[in-house]
């Protein structure tokens, strides 16, 4: 089996009929070339109960394409990416061998969805795809158009068929996702087109409905699992993807789906059985606690560049430092995928998936949801205000990394509550994170300086210098943002913005 080849796919994809005629798309600026037609052979694989899928995943094994005719055809894994634009983005992830054999690479990626859960065929899709390539000025294909007629086989919808247009981009290819996708349009296409597996499958198992007014507070404690575990486990196929070195979006989105699922158990504990909650949330500790090594790494390396007109001494020392921030960044992922292996992990994931489904509720969370959260996210804002108190009106690095927990902490509570309680729940989650970010960044700045004090002890003649320099930028940073955390706390403190709790 060969190595795995890893690709970031764009694409929009548009519904048509079966009679559906191409347009000429003369007015694309680009040259049109037709390529060969394709038949194409594609079997899904999910565990029984939808685990891959109803995260937006995908494993699939392929027959036909270029170069693979009479082979033993490819798999891929596709991982949803985060995108606001009109592309539907999603990382690929291939390995050629034959379709009766999963390749361990990608049982590793999806390790924990599946959870050692047998892998069964799904369906399979039998497609004719006809080909456009759309180059730019210098040659280079900028999109391709794949117009597809797909048969399912198999199922409970055996031999439907449906047409499916995909407008994948490749480099330079954005500017010509308007008039590509207008021309199709034009010509009878529409929007939607979701996944092709979509067509051929049985709605995927319900994700628990978005609490509202009439919600008991079992409801919020199932949807907020639900939110957080997914989060969570598709970011950790990302992280499983590159373990030397996970990328920084994917570490910071699966740190934040632990933090946000601690808080969330938090704030329901008194409706969840004592013994599951104090476990779950050790756990979770445990989790973020790794993460949270790796993520403060990707933030520090942020402050180590020192800018273009800085002393020849400062500029060598900031590389050195670069260096040794590096080194400690792979150890930490060390410890993240051996985290991401061991089986406490993968017990902890099983447990929030069996409490998305059936939360191990006491008999007071059939109480409405919305005469319940004002008072326990109120607990959170008491908590808060309290410390503010306390920390007078010149607070020490210590306390106003409290406060930043606590406003963290009431950003959360707040969050959870506005599906019940609405616009005025978040007001003030809004205000809380406006804390919780000046905060934030103060924290930042002492953890950096702390950091580059421990490399001048270890190294005082090669990062000195540079030390001593950013020292004095994070230090400069830290008045400034003194300044800013009162203001935002009254922002906070507004009557309007806490009358609700």
């Amino acid at each position: 089996m060969t190595t795995p080849d890893d690709h970031v796919e764009r694409e929009v994809k548009l519904d048509a009929d079966l009679d559906f005629v191409l347009p000429a798309l003369d007015g694309v600026d680009g040259t049109v070339r037709h390529l060969s037609d394709q038949q194409l052979r594609t079997a899904y694989f999910d565990t029984v109960g939808l685990s891959l899928w109803s995260r937006g995943v995908t494993l699939r094994h392929r027959y036909g394409g270029d170069g693979v005719e009479g082979g033993p055809g490819t798999w891929t894994v596709k991982l949803p990416e985060d995108a606001t634009g009109p592309t539907v983005d999603r990382t690929e992830r291939t390995w050629a061998g034959p379709r009766d054999e999963v390749p361990a690479g990608a049982r590793t990626i999806l390790a924990g969805m599946v959870r050692g859960r047998a892998l069964v065929l799904l369906v399979e899709l039998v497609s004719t795809r006809r080909r456009l390539v759309v180059e730019g000025p210098d040659g280079t294909p900028a999109a391709e158009i794949d117009d597809d007629t797909v048969t399912v086989v198999g199922g409970s919808h055996d031999g439907c068929r449906f047409r499916q247009i995909e407008v994948e981009l490749g480099p330079g290819g954005d500017a010509l996702v308007g008039p590509l996708v207008g021309s199709l349009r034009a010509a009878g296409a529409r929007p939607g087109g979701g996944a092709k597996v979509a067509e051929a499958l049985d709605p995927a198992p319900g994700r628990p409905p978005a609490p509202d007014r009439r919600s008991t507070m079992t409801d919020v404690v199932r949807a907020a699992v639900t939110a957080g575990l997914d989060q969570l486990l598709v970011h950790d196929a990302h992280l499983r993807s590159a373990p030397d070195d996970p990328p920084v979006h994917d570490v910071h989105q699966a740190r934040v789906a632990t933090r946000r699922l601690r808080s969330d158990l938090g704030l329901c504990g008194p409706v969840l059985d004592p013994a599951w909650l104090a476990a779950t949330r050790d756990d979770l500790r445990w989790l973020g606690q790794v993460l949270g090594r790796v993520r403060d790494a990707d933030v520090l390396a942020g402050s180590l560049h020192p800018g273009p007109d800085v002393p020849a001494e400062v500029r060598e020392g900031c590389d050195r430092l670069q260096g040794a921030l590096l080194a400690e960044r792979r150890a930490d992922c060390r410890d993240l995928a051996r985290v991401l292996a061991d089986d406490r992990y993968l017990a902890l994931v099983g447990r929030l998936e069996e409490a998305a489904v059936a939360p191990p509720v006491v008999p007071e969370a059939d109480e409405r949801a919305s005469w319940a959260l004002p008072r326990l996210v109120g607990g959170r804002w008491r908590a808060l205000r309290r410390r503010v108190r306390r920390a007078g009106r010149r607070p020490d690095d210590r306390a106003l990394h409290r406060l930043r927990i606590l406003a963290k902490q009431l950003r959360y509570a707040s969050e959870t509550a506005v599906p019940v309680i609405g616009r005025r729940a978040r007001r003030t989650a809004s205000a809380a994170e406006g804390l919780q970010s000046v905060l934030g960044e103060f924290h930042d700045t002492v953890t950096a300086e702390a950091w580059l004090r421990l490399q001048a002890r270890h190294d005082p003649d090669g990062v000195g210098p540079a030390v001593a320099w950013l020292v004095e930028r994070q230090r400069c940073a830290r008045r400034r943002l003194r300044r800013r955390w009162r203001p935002a706390w009254e922002r906070l403190d507004d009557p309007k913005r806490r009358r609700w709790l």
